[in-house]
């Protein structure tokens, strides 16, 4: 097996376990939410902003590092930091404890993808990209899948009971033993070895450009946002002050002293990657709101159902059609762009207007099992943008900056996705249940109004159609070869 297939494969190992770390609050939330006495919208803190405020800013500079160091000892040590986190979560005692760990928990998993991204784009060349991300991107619903297995495996002989603490101080441990790993098998690759192994052009806009085709208006519109979910944050829970005020002036900072690079202005410069990016947010906005109030709601659907089957089903679907759909999206993907660049575009925003429908008709269900079957083919449609998303933002990127742009693109995605999505939804089920409806239907009435997300997504994907081919040639021409050199 080639060095690189090995390293791949390793890669998503680890990408795996960045999700089965996330994911685990999700599914445990009933059990951590009645041990500790949470409410709704703290449980969605808990796996929305919480996490993903520090998980995006965190990505910045660690994205820097990425482009400037040895990545393999980057990843290695983020991996070691976000798995002691993940042990020390089961420790916790009251909100402002379990809070305090997923926050040291998103400080490590910044570390993971930008290194991670930037290697896989060293290892494969860009007509293979799109099916070596694809493959990295399996980690999601691996990792998914793995979280519910081991969930259900370690739950015990009574659903009522389990022990939550145990299974996050294992998965800790467990993590730290694969960081090791990571570092004596992976071996460094040589930076823009894919883009012909000669020495190539800069790929810098010179600044001044850059400032004049950076497209304000949305990343003014974005940081609004932002700013505006910090603040809610910060009126409804002054516990949190320290944990979002300082981080997001810190990351103003950081950003101000990475816009004087010309690199990384010219990646902000690129409307299709800003489009990719708000398509792929808004599509997970919806998906990790489902993920964080799943199990929640199968609970509230069929109480007498033993939670241990479906959260092993939860676990198949995610390990078969999710995996199914992330594969072959990405392999499509690349077949399609061999003759139409705009298919990174149109395939995505297909798979989006499919979901939509099943999204809702998985939660309008009336069993448990019907909501499963309905779930398996939404799955195979949320995994269909995955690789294409991941490959536009290392195309478009300038080579010595694909490290930055993973950190960037990711910054949009869980800001808006994770930070937004579990976070807006827990906040909606507080809202109608103080409309006078009960849990269950407050629950349901969350998630319909969530999904409106998908139209948002499906919108942003067209976009990538028709500004793609202008920005996929710029690209080129940025990082083509120096056949001089």
């Amino acid at each position: 097996m080639k060095r690189r297939t090995v390293a791949l494969l390793l890669l998503t190992l680890v990408y795996g376990f960045n999700f089965i770390d996330r994911q685990i609050v999700g599914i445990l939330a009933p059990w951590i939410q009645a041990d500790l006495g949470l409410s709704n919208t703290e449980l969605g803190l808990l796996v929305g902003l919480a996490f993903a405020t520090f998980y995006t800013i965190m990505g910045i500079p660690l994205a820097f590092l990425a482009d400037k160091m040895n990545r393999v000892t980057l990843l290695s040590i983020a991996l070691t930091v976000w798995s002691g986190f993940t042990a020390l979560t089961g420790m916790a005692q009251n909100f402002l404890h379990i809070a305090l760990a997923r926050v040291g928990v998103g400080i490590g998993e910044a570390g993971g993808s930008p290194p991670s991204h930037s290697m896989i784009s060293d290892f494969y060349g860009k007509e293979e990209r799109a099916g070596a991300l694809g493959v990295y991107s399996l980690g999601i619903p691996l990792g998914i899948m793995a979280a519910y297995f081991f969930t259900a495996a370690l739950m015990g002989a009574d659903a009522e009971t389990v022990n939550w603490r145990r299974i996050f101080i294992i998965l800790g441990v467990t993590g730290i033993i694969l960081a090791i790993l990571v570092k004596i098998v992976i071996r460094e690759p040589e930076r823009g070895a894919m883009e012909g192994g000669a020495k190539t052009s800069s790929g810098y806009i010179p600044l001044g450009q850059s400032f004049r085709e950076a497209h304000l208006l949305p990343r003014f519109v974005f940081f609004g946002a932002l700013f505006s979910l910090l603040m809610f944050a910060w009126y409804w829970f002054p516990a949190f002050n320290i944990l979002f005020v300082i981080p997001f002036c810190v990351f103003l900072l950081t950003m101000f002293l990475m816009s004087l690079q010309p690199g990384v202005m010219t990646i902000l410069s690129i409307p299709s990657w800003w489009w990719m990016a708000l398509g792929i947010a808004f599509a997970s906005f919806a998906s990790y709101a489902i993920s964080g109030f799943q199990t929640k709601f199968l609970r509230l659907l069929e109480p007498d159902f033993d939670p241990r089957t479906y959260i092993f089903w939860i676990g198949v679907i995610n390990g078969t059609f999710y995996v199914a759909g992330t594969y072959f999206g990405a392999k499509l993907v690349d077949w399609r762009a061999k003759t139409d660049i705009r298919a990174y575009g149109t395939i995505p925003a297909l798979s989006i207007l499919l979901a939509f429908p099943l999204a809702i008709a998985a939660f309008w269900a009336p069993t448990v099992t019907s909501h499963l079957v309905i779930g398996a083919f939404l799955q195979v449609c949320l995994g269909v943008y995955l690789g294409p998303s991941f490959a536009i933002a290392q195309t478009l990127a300038p080579i010595k900056f694909r490290a930055m742009s993973t950190a960037l693109f990711f910054f949009v995605l869980n800001m808006i996705a994770l930070g937004g999505g579990p976070t807006f939804a827990g906040f909606m089920i507080d809202v109608f249940m103080e409309g006078g409806r009960n849990e269950l239907e407050a629950t349901r009435w969350s998630m319909y109004v969530t999904f409106g997300a998908y139209v948002l997504a499906f919108i942003f994907y067209m976009l990538v159609r028709i500004t793609l081919p202008k920005d996929w040639a710029e690209a080129e021409r940025r990082n083509e070869v120096d056949s001089g050199a």
